[in-house]
């Protein structure tokens, strides 16, 4: 299994864990209950409903362990019915290696609203390096709605 980490580009040779390990996503809305997620990379997270029009911002849980991890970012591409809606990517910083689980939390932003706007929408992340290594990918679903 270790090799195939290393062959994969997750872990570094002579580490037993990856430098930089995404734990944790969560959805924060003011007024109701984060909604979070447990981060795996390549896999398809959970469909989040929220309203049309709401502002929320997005919280990255993660560790940083063997070495540097110089520039890291956060890059979200939003499709919406096959179609690019939106691109957003946030710079998270350099950090050094500790144990503790470090939190990254983005500007606002705010979903569509109208009629027009409700429905699926689609979003592949992606969390990485000013190298291009990417640490972590996986896609997530916003359905936007009239109501909660």
């Amino acid at each position: 299994m270790l090799c195939l980490l290393i062959l994969a580009g997750f872990l570094q040779p002579g580490y037993t864990t990856p430098n930089v390990e995404l734990q944790s996503m969560a959805i924060i809305v003011d007024g109701h209950a984060n909604a979070t997620m447990a981060v795996i990379s390549g896999q398809e997270l959970a469909t989040i409903k929220m309203k049309e029009g709401t502002e929320y911002r997005i919280s990255l849980t993660f560790k940083v362990s063997n070495e540097i991890a110089s520039g890291l970012k956060y890059n979200q591409v939003m499709y919406y019915k096959g179609e690019q809606a939106d691109k957003d990517t946030y710079l998270v910083g350099s950090y050094v290696p500790k144990e503790k689980t470090r939190r990254f939390l983005t500007s606002i932003d705010e979903l569509p609203k109208g009629i027009l706007f409700r429905g699926l929408y689609k979003i592949k992340s992606k969390f990485f390096d000013d190298d291009k290594h990417v640490w972590s990918h996986w896609t997530w679903y916003i359905n936007v709605s009239k109501d909660w």
